[in-house]
């Protein structure tokens, strides 16, 4: 049987031992959370630009229409891009067709880098709208 004497500087010994691992955990748990975000305002954007896009009469219009919507979309959002590439087909631009966007972020996850996850990561995502087939040109 071990003496009190013995198990003397056990607490702080375990306490410096599991915090590292709790800290660590949590880090990972807000990394993953906030990559799951980013990805889901990826999603919306895309989304929101490809309906602007559609909205415009012309297409010389409507691809600078779908950058500045996803790139005011991303700040109201909260969420910034290292590197922002948009691609907009409107190679079916006509009444009844669609448009097409793919937007990539590249976001910084180095404050949480300590948790093993990588320092950024590109979060791409797809949109197509229709364009409505009875409106007038």
């Amino acid at each position: 049987m071990k003496t009190r004497q013995e198990e003397e500087g056990a607490a702080a010994v375990e306490f410096v031992l599991i915090v590292p691992v709790l800290v660590c955990a949590f880090l990972l748990v807000v990394g993953l959370g906030r990559m799951a975000h980013a990805r889901q305002q990826v999603e919306s954007v895309a989304a929101d630009a490809a309906r602007a896009a559609s909205l415009e009469r012309n297409t010389s219009q409507s691809t600078a229409v779908a950058r500045s919507t996803a790139i005011a979309a991303l700040g109201d959002r909260g969420v910034s891009c290292q590197n922002l590439d948009l691609n907009v087909d409107i190679s079916d631009y006509r009444p009844g067709g669609t448009v097409r966007v793919r937007v990539s972020c590249t976001a910084s996850l180095g404050d949480v880098a300590l948790s093993g996850l990588p320092g950024q990561r590109v979060f791409t995502a797809n949109a197509t709208v229709p364009i409505e087939s009875y409106r007038s040109s």
